[in-house]
């Protein structure tokens, strides 16, 4: 028996005696009032002590510590760190995933690895830098890593805890259940997706915070020299075009390159050729404006999309793009030079289920200006289709 048991215990056979005795001598003196409100006054507090140790009984069952989920138990790897990056927990599948023996100490150091199995590592490192500064955003996306994978990678803070939950998924056997163009149309869409859900979610966030996953938006679906559409981007809106048009709408294809772009970086350095695929990209931009949408296809290659629009159109963009171009001087530090542009030009068939046949031949007909002396605008002949 505890202490307070026993002093409730005394407590409670005293008030029993007072009360006891006070009956026992009757009403007749002053003492034995004392006697019996002494008794009360003991038997109130007993219920009193009672009372509070229930109170106090339901309190500490609700200081009962809740269960926790054990993270080993989970099918995804899982990685929690704080908000500057640093790891405090892995599960196996985690270190299975990334076929580690001992624990990362940083959420940089840990992806250092996939990072350089990107053909983009600088934007995949920017999309951490910007997740971390930002302890309130949540981010998802789809890693294809040269050795063949791919990897889900997601990414939402702890609510109340200064903790970051990273969760990744190995989804290669989704691709690998069906790699042909259909496919991969499919899931560039399901990206395309995903990035205008995610810019949904923001529309209602605090103003920083859209701020900050506007630029991973614009990370994930642009070029970082030019600022122009990126490849995977461009060609998910040109099928997007062609699945919309209606019957007897003409969509047109133009592809540009650079004249002897090689020679510009041996003679003026890379800096300089920097410089022209920017003059370049800024001269393409503004001449499509409104009419359709520009995109690099890599290096000093680039494509626009002109949708509901007629062949006249397409070649007199083209034409002046390439006069444009002619006429434009690039300075870069020092040095100051021209060049020219090879243009061709394709229109996408109704009876073709995606825009990759017009691309192709737009490139044909750039490949023939080349041939006939460059500076010049080549359209596909259909002859032969």
């Amino acid at each position: 028996m505890t202490i307070q048991a026993t002093l409730k215990a005394g407590m409670g056979l005293g008030a029993v005696v007072l009360l006891t005795l006070s009956k026992g001598f009757g009403t007749a003196t002053t003492g034995v009032s004392y006697l019996f409100v002494s008794g009360v006054l003991l038997t109130v507090l007993l219920t009193g002590l009672v009372i509070r140790d229930m109170f106090s009984g339901d309190r500490a069952n609700d200081d009962r510590p809740k269960p926790m989920i054990d993270p080993d138990s989970l099918p995804e790897a899982v990685v929690i760190s704080d908000v500057n990056g640093r790891i405090s927990v892995m599960n196996r599948t985690a270190y299975t995933l990334f076929d580690l023996e001992a624990s990362q100490d940083n959420i940089k150091t840990l992806f250092h690895d996939w990072h350089g199995m990107l053909n983009e590592r600088a934007q995949a490192d920017q999309v951490i830098e910007a997740v971390l500064s930002s302890p309130d955003i949540q981010f998802s996306e789809l890693l294809y890593l040269a050795d063949g994978r791919t990897i889900e990678r997601t990414t939402r803070p702890v609510a109340g805890r200064g903790e970051r939950l990273w969760i990744l998924r190995d989804i290669t056997h989704m691709q690998l259940a069906d790699s042909d163009s259909a496919m991969h149309r499919t899931m560039v869409e399901a990206d395309a997706a995903r990035t205008a859900e995610l810019a949904e979610q923001l529309y209602h966030a605090k103003a920083e915070l859209e701020a900050k996953q506007a630029e991973l938006t614009r990370l994930a679906n642009t070029d970082s020299l030019t600022g122009l559409l990126n490849r995977r981007r461009f060609t998910a809106l040109g099928e997007k075009a062609v699945a919309d048009a209606m019957p007897g709408t003409e969509v047109w294809v133009i592809m540009m390159d650079i004249d002897h772009f090689k020679r510009i970086n041996d003679t003026y350095g890379h800096a300089a050729g920097d410089v022209a695929i920017r003059d370049f990209a800024n001269i393409i931009r503004e001449t499509i404006c409104e009419k359709g949408f520009v995109g690099r296809m890599g290096g000093e290659e680039f494509a626009a999309i002109l949708p509901s629009s007629g062949q006249d159109d397409a070649i007199r963009l083209a034409e002046t793009i390439r006069r444009s171009t002619a006429h434009h001087q690039t300075v870069s530090d020092d040095e100051k030079f021209r060049f020219t542009a090879s243009i061709g030009v394709a229109q996408w068939l109704a009876k073709e289920v995606t825009i990759e046949p017009a691309l192709d031949r737009a490139d044909q007909a750039l490949y023939s200006a080349k041939a006939y002396g460059r500076n010049r605008v080549v359209g596909f002949e259909y002859a032969a289709l």
